[in-house]
């Protein structure tokens, strides 16, 4: 970790503790040197103070972010979470990848790359992977949130949706919410889940349906990161749009005039028995 950003983040922490954490998430969104540039060029897209607030989240809770990879969230939530709750990184396990070695690799290498930046995170933070190949990544009844954000089509892709579902039922508090954004698919989409996930979408009426299957039960649902203007017909699926670009140059404008992709913005709870 930089000296920029571990300052970043101390200043960060003083502002959010004078402040008495009335403003906390919008601190951490749009008041935080510990992001890195160009990264809140994204926010018009995603709403991350929008979606932490739908979500329920507050500085003094246990909330697991999931499959991490660059860190967008992470350094909002570090910073947010570090002095008076904790921030839980869930990355994918690698043992799930095997198929993809140098992909297993990076994220085998998460928790090293994790206590670099540890001064973003704090002394309570944790970095592990889901799922759990024995156990639970964190002990059961623990978080009070899990954030799981354009991941869930690769949970369904490698096998692992069942598992790691029934893992974070498992972590979360009674009552505990688990947090989804996932790219959509259209509901007449006669493609199946299989095909579907391929392309990096679910229908959100199936996914739903898939989730509280776990025990989970939907209380709100958000078009906060709708994109009308996605038609979800590329040849490369979600990635040939921002901020991917899978197509590199190829119909470059095209994309960017059409943005990010269309997701559903989810908030389940956890159902105890």
């Amino acid at each position: 970790m930089t000296l920029k950003n571990w300052l970043g983040a101390f200043m960060l922490a003083t502002t959010l503790s004078g402040a008495g954490m009335a403003d906390a998430i919008d601190d951490a969104v749009n008041h935080n040197p510990a992001r890195l540039a160009g990264e809140s060029d994204r926010d018009s897209a995603r709403h991350p103070a929008e979606f932490l607030r739908f979500a329920g989240i507050e500085p003094d809770m246990a909330v697991a972010e999931v499959n991490p990879g660059g860190g967008w969230y992470s350094r909002i939530l570090g910073p947010l979470l570090k002095d008076h709750g904790q921030y839980v990184g869930l990355e994918h396990s690698p043992e799930v990848y095997a198929a993809s070695p140098s992909y297993a690799a990076r994220l085998k290498a998460y928790p090293e790359k994790f206590e670099a930046e540890r001064a973003l995170f704090g002394d309570k933070a944790v970095a592990t992977w889901i799922p759990a190949s024995e156990g639970l990544p964190m002990p059961a009844g623990s978080l009070d949130a899990i954030m799981v954000v354009r991941a869930m089509h690769n949970w369904h892709r490698r096998g692992f949706f069942d598992t790691a579902l029934e893992q974070s039922h498992a972590m979360l508090k009674s009552g505990g919410v688990l947090a989804v954004v996932q790219h959509r698919a259209n509901e007449d989409d006669s493609r199946s889940r299989d095909e579907l996930a391929g392309t990096g979408r679910w229908k959100q009426s199936d996914l739903i349906a898939a989730i509280e299957a776990h025990g989970f039960k939907l209380v709100d649902t958000s078009e906060m990161n709708a994109n009308p203007k996605d038609t979800k017909d590329y040849p490369e699926g979600v990635w040939t749009l921002p901020p991917v670009l899978a197509l590199k140059d190829k119909d470059r404008d095209h994309y960017l005039a059409i943005g990010e992709s269309d997701r559903m913005t989810l908030k389940f709870v956890k159902v105890d028995g």
